[in-house]
């Protein structure tokens, strides 16, 4: 009688705990819905986005710098997204440092919200020419070709899943349109692989990542309390307003460890000093 209460009892816990890892692991990716609305859908014709990010390692210190410009135009291509990310030298392990790196980034989207092209270009004293151009080809392919140094290659994914896209460094810009259980997938670009000594690419590819909105939590921004949205993908939480700013982002990079990305006002003068970094600096 008791090894029967035992074996029901043991079954029990073992269909709770599947079922768990069901609806945490497995249920999330198969029901992953839209993405929120990129700035296609959002700015008018002529208007202009800029935004800003500071970007601080563990200890607080600041290490770098992040600008957006989104301009929707008045025809084709329909939106021009470009953005500048500025990082100054890491300390690593054994007293290596990561070289100073600025990345640039352009993209143009369609009406459809899918990007039509795509533009990565690192530069650096210390690096290879590192490099990722993709463009859009009908009827739902978005072929990519990368080049670090000597190095060549190419990849093909959907052009359905460049409605989502970021970057390892800055995973998300703008989240409007959230709700607590909402998942949704994106693709992330990795061009900085090779700032870690070691680390010799192969092949580069555009990483998929599952996020979810898993709360609204209370956080301070700029000394005031904001209530956010907390929102999750591997290796990334950010912090999220009901307007769709992304007010705080914690990213785990390997090596270099956790980076933390601040919304800050624009600063056009340091702007344009990151606009004239060069091969001198």
């Amino acid at each position: 009688m008791i090894n029967r209460w035992f074996g029901i009892i043991t079954f029990f816990c073992m269909l709770s705990v599947n079922t768990a890892l069901v609806f945490r692991d497995i249920l999330p990716d198969r029901l992953a819905g839209t993405p929120p609305e990129s700035d296609v859908e959002v700015l008018k014709p002529g208007e202009i986005r800029r935004a800003q990010v500071g970007i601080f390692d563990q200890r607080g210190r600041r290490v770098g710098c992040s600008w957006t410009r989104s301009q929707m135009l008045e025809d084709l291509p329909l939106l021009n997204v470009q953005s500048w990310t500025m990082l100054r030298p890491l300390p690593l392990p054994d007293g290596l440092r990561t070289p100073r790196v600025r990345v640039d980034t352009h993209l143009t989207y369609q009406k459809d919200v899918r990007v039509d092209r795509l533009s990565v270009r690192v530069h650096s004293m210390e690096l290879p020419l590192i490099s990722l151009e993709g463009e859009f080809m009908p009827p739902n392919d978005f072929p990519c070709q990368w080049q670090v140094g000597t190095q060549r290659g190419s990849f093909i994914i959907p052009a359905e899943a460049t409605r989502a896209l970021g970057d390892i460094i800055r995973p998300f810009d703008r989240l409007p349109g959230l709700w607590v259980g909402r998942t949704w997938r994106m693709r992330l670009i990795n061009p900085v692989s090779q700032l870690f000594p070691g680390v010799r690419i192969r092949e580069m590819s555009v990483q998929s990542a599952l996020v979810r909105v898993t709360a609204r939590e209370m956080i301070s921004h700029q000394g005031e309390p904001i209530e956010a949205f907390r929102v999750e993908a591997e290796n990334v939480v950010a912090w999220v307003t009901e307007a769709g700013s992304v007010l705080r982002q914690e990213v785990e990079l390997p090596i270099v460890g956790l980076l933390t990305l601040l919304d800050e006002p624009f600063d056009e003068v340091e702007f344009h000093k990151t606009l004239s970094f060069s091969r001198e600096d």
